[in-house]
């Protein structure tokens, strides 16, 4: 028979060897598995989002910078130069549409119309699925508050009005890649 020692060790050693070989065979699993990180699932993101509506830029950071809100902190590069330079190219082709079809009195209403109107443009960019991709900070109740207390007018922020910037700089990015 063996004795009480004997076989306690006996016990551990089994169990030891028995608890290397899962640690062994959980470390190959996990080494052989591919790593999904933040980053990869926004890159996934945005090449679906380019694929869904036909685009390939040369640059692939132009998508990452298109959505990226200036309210987000920290960040090298944001949507803002793309999306007044976006602005500035729907001006252009709204002023080229309009220009044969409405009296020249009116034409720059209707390019501040299609152009100004962020709420308008960024359901169109949620019809896109735009919103879902964009990086924000949405503004503080209390910044509003204290805002209103001493007069100062906040411009919309909302989910629409981020989104329509995001579709300006989208445009802006098409024009900067593709001229």
């Amino acid at each position: 028979m063996l004795s009480k020692a004997l076989y306690s060790r006996i016990t551990l050693k089994y169990s030891l060897t028995n608890f290397a070989r899962q640690l062994h065979i959980k470390q190959t699993q996990n080494v052989t598995k591919p790593i999904t990180t933040e980053a990869t699932r926004v890159k996934d993101k945005h090449d679906e989002f380019c694929q869904k509506i036909d685009l390939k830029f040369s640059d692939s950071n132009l998508i990452h910078q298109v959505c990226t809100h200036k309210s987000v902190r920290l960040v090298a590069s944001t949507n803002e130069r793309l999306d007044f330079l976006g602005k500035k190219v729907i001006q252009l082709y709204a002023a080229e549409y309009f220009i044969d079809k409405i009296p020249p009195e009116n034409l720059n209403d209707q390019i501040k119309l299609y152009t100004y109107d962020l709420n308008k443009l960024g359901k169109i960019g949620i019809n896109l699925g735009l919103n879902e991709l964009l990086y924000w900070t949405p503004i503080n109740e209390a910044k509003i508050f204290k805002a209103k207390e001493e007069g100062r007018e906040i411009p919309p922020s909302g989910e629409e009005s981020v989104t329509g910037k995001a579709l300006r700089a989208l445009v802006g990015a098409i024009y900067h890649d593709k001229v």
